[in-house]
């Protein structure tokens, strides 16, 4: 996967600032990222949630992998957004969608 030699290896250097207010929804996420959930710190969990999220289209954008590294890849990230799509369920007791139902509705 990574047949770059140490000494030739460069650092992608990225940060993020954002500043919501109090009292809103964002304002809380950024709270509860500084703080963390008690078991992984705030970076743990945002780093996480953008690799499940965005890991393989950034892998298959810079053509880092093989199709079979890719398709592992992706299935290793669609499960961690099904383990969080159970918390969700879980945590707020929502319906497990039937097979011909969809969780978005329709506009």
């Amino acid at each position: 996967m990574n047949n770059i030699p140490p000494t030739c290896r460069k650092r992608e250097d990225f940060s993020f600032r954002y500043s919501p207010y109090t009292g809103t929804q964002d304002g809380a996420l950024m709270a509860f990222l500084k703080k963390g959930d008690g078991v992984k710190q705030g970076k743990e969990l945002m780093l996480e949630s953008v690799r499940a999220f965005w890991m393989v289209a950034a892998c298959r954008s810079e053509g880092l992998l093989s199709q079979e590294e890719l398709h592992q890849l992706g299935l290793n990230c669609c499960r961690a957004l099904e383990r969080q799509v159970d918390y969700i369920r879980e945590c707020l007791q929502l319906p497990i969608p039937s097979a011909d139902s969809s969780t978005i509705a329709p506009t």
